[in-house]
C-alpha cells in the first residue's frame, strides 16, 4: 500500500480552499485543481508499505502522536513549487510555522526512518496542494493570479490527531483512505 502520515482539515479550512481555488480558476485547463475532501497536510511520506508491516506504522503513528500535545495551525498565504522557473504546484502555505508541528514532523522523520522508510531529503515545507500545473507555459498568469488572490487566510484551528492514509492513484485522481488515527497527547 502506498501511505502516508497527514494531518486532516476541518471543513470551515477546506471550504475556504474551494473558494481560493474558485478565485483561481480563470487559470483554466493549466491547472489541474485538488478535490478539497482530499486536502491534507503531509507530516510524512511512507512510499509502499507492505501489507504485513501497516500494523507497525500505525503503532508507531500512535506513539508519535501520544508523545506530542494538540497544537494550532493557521492555514493562510499562497505560493507556488518550484519558487522560480515553471510552476509545477500551487499551494496554501501555514504560517507562522508551529514549533509543535515541526517537533512532530522531526520525530516522524526519525522513527520512520529508522523502520527503514526512506528519509525526506528536501526542507519540510508545509503546503496544502491546491492544484498541479499541466501546462507548464502557464508559469507567468499563474504566479500573477497568485498575487491577486492574496492576502489569503483559510483560518485557524487545533490539530489533535495525526492520521496514517492509504493512497491510491487513480485517472480521475488520488483516493485517501484513513487506516489509522493517532491521538495526540491530552
Amino acid at each position: 500500500m502506498r501511505c502516508f502520515i497527514a494531518i486532516e482539515l476541518p471543513d470551515e479550512v477546506r471550504g475556504r480552499l474551494v473558494r481560493v481555488q474558485e478565485r483561481l480558476a480563470g487559470l483554466g485547463r493549466a491547472v489541474r485543481w485538488t478535490k478539497a475532501a482530499q486536502a491534507h497536510l503531509t507530516v510524512k511520506f511512507l512510499g509502499e508499505v507492505p501489507d504485513d508491516r501497516i500494523a507497525l506504522v500505525c503503532e508507531a503513528a500512535r506513539r508519535i502522536a501520544g508523545r506530542h500535545p494538540p497544537f494550532e495551525l493557521t492555514v493562510q498565504g499562497l505560493g507556488c513549487f518550484p519558487p522560480r522557473g515553471p510552476v509545477r504546484v500551487l499551494w496554501a502555505g501555514v504560517e507562522p510555522l508551529p514549533p509543535a508541528l515541526i517537533d512532530c514532523r522531526r520525530e516522524c522523520e526519525q522513527t520512520f526512518v529508522e523502520m527503514g522508510y526512506e528519509r525526506e531529503h528536501r526542507p519540510f515545507a508545509p503546503h496544502l496542494t491546491l492544484g498541479r500545473v499541466t501546462d507548464l507555459r502557464a508559469s507567468t498568469p499563474i504566479r500573477e493570479a497568485l498575487r491577486a488572490a492574496e492576502p489569503f487566510s483559510a483560518g485557524t484551528f487545533t490539530v489533535h490527531e495525526l492520521i496514517v492514509f492509504e493512497s491510491v492513484l487513480a485517472p480521475s485522481g488520488p483516493r485517501h483512505t484513513p487506516l489509522a488515527r493517532a491521538a495526540l497527547r491530552t
